[in-house]
């Protein structure tokens, strides 16, 4: 394995990469683990059990409510859980990988997030921490935005 990883994340995907080297010194990446979660793409009725004015109580005369209208912030909950497991994700994939240096890259909304939950001893070797999706973009051409837009920490 290689002493140096890459890991871009967004809310919907986690990819761990390590950085090779070919005989003539040339660099590229190969991906060692890819997850996608599938929650992300289902609607909101599909997650919960009630339908709106379904789930009806009654208060002590008798008078009917709905609670349609309130506002759980179910997608908020949802986008912590989420951050949450991105964090753990990465825990548990260093832990699992020798390195000496790692990479790191998300969207701007959720990067400092998963910063903060990481494991302490985690972070200590992160080299690089790109503001960016790069989640989407072709493998080939990954490693360009680290060398080129990365500043060390």
């Amino acid at each position: 394995m290689s002493s140096e990883l890459i890991i871009v994340a967004d809310l919907q995907r986690f990819k761990l990469y390590s950085i090779q080297k070919e005989p003539l010194g040339r660099e590229y990446v190969e991906l060692h683990e890819s997850t996608e979660s599938l929650e992300t793409h289902q609607k909101l009725s599909e997650k919960v059990s009630d339908k709106q004015g379904h789930f009806q109580s009654s208060d002590s005369i008798g008078v009917c409510g709905s609670g349609s209208g309130e506002n759980h912030n179910i997608a908020l909950e949802e986008e912590r859980r989420r951050i949450k497991e991105i964090a753990k994700q990465i825990s548990e994939a260093l832990q699992k990988y020798n390195y000496t240096y790692w990479y790191f890259a998300a969207p701007k909304a959720i990067n400092n997030q998963i910063v903060e939950l990481l494991e302490p001893s985690v972070g200590d070797n992160m080299k690089i921490n790109l503001h960016l999706d790069l989640t989407k973009i072709p493998d080939d051409q990954l490693l360009d935005h680290f060398k080129n837009n990365g500043s060390v920490l």
